[in-house]
């Protein structure tokens, strides 16, 4: 009797070491969050308050630095690296304000997302201009493949990655933004949100030049 008694305890603890041992392995496909060292702030009408004014002076601050050097460049360059630089000197001051504006900045995202959508019509542009329907399925088609093959065949990033930059680059930051928060992706928020913000600095003088240079070519 002692000897099958030591023989079901021994079956019990290689049992639950095997439990524990599996536990303590997750999957290849799972991520492993650890626990946040710092404890959630509560959303109260102070942080709330904080949050816009802070949030409002500094649109303010790159509002005004814009038009004072750059008046032709969007306000939002300005703007957003303005939060980076605050964001990064102040963190614990930001720290206090990130669950409140979180929610702020996603209630503000879909009030943007609402408007444009109630103010576009896909059938009138389809009956007036077919053509610019056709000619801007042909650039979203020629840019994903070129992403997709570039950035997955030879540079090897990974697919989520790759959606953003194109999220980014044909919707523009909040988009781009939006779009990592709705799949989760929390890293991947302020890199989407700055690549954004980078092609409309690049971009649009590139295109604003490149826009007289063609109707030359065109003339001829």
């Amino acid at each position: 009797m002692a000897t099958a008694g030591e023989g079901e305890t021994n079956d019990t603890d290689t049992t639950t070491t095997s439990i524990q041992t599996t536990k303590l392995e997750p999957s290849l496909s799972e991520e492993i969050i650890l626990p946040n060292e710092e404890e959630q702030v509560p959303i109260t009408t102070t942080s709330i308050v904080h949050s816009l004014a802070t949030s409002s002076i500094l649109v303010c601050v790159g509002s005004a630095i814009t038009a004072a050097v750059c008046p032709n460049l969007s306000s939002l360059v300005v703007t957003s690296l303005l939060t980076v630089i605050s964001a990064t000197m102040f963190k614990g001051y930001f720290a206090k304000l990130r669950t409140s504006g979180t929610a702020i900045g996603i209630l503000f995202l879909q009030m943007f997302f609402a408007s444009s959508g109630a103010a576009g019509s896909l059938l009138l542009v389809l009956r007036r201009a077919p053509s610019l329907v056709a000619f801007s399925a042909l650039q979203l088609f020629i840019h994903f493949a070129i992403l997709m093959g570039v950035g997955k065949g030879v540079l090897r990033l990974k697919s989520n990655e790759l959606y953003l930059a194109s999220n980014a680059n044909v919707g523009g930051p909040t988009t781009a933004a939006a779009m990592a928060q709705a799949k989760d992706w929390s890293k991947l928020v302020l890199p989407a949100l700055l690549v954004g913000v980078f092609g409309y600095a690049t971009a649009t003088a590139l295109s604003l030049s490149l826009g007289p240079l063609l109707i030359r070519l065109g003339a001829r």
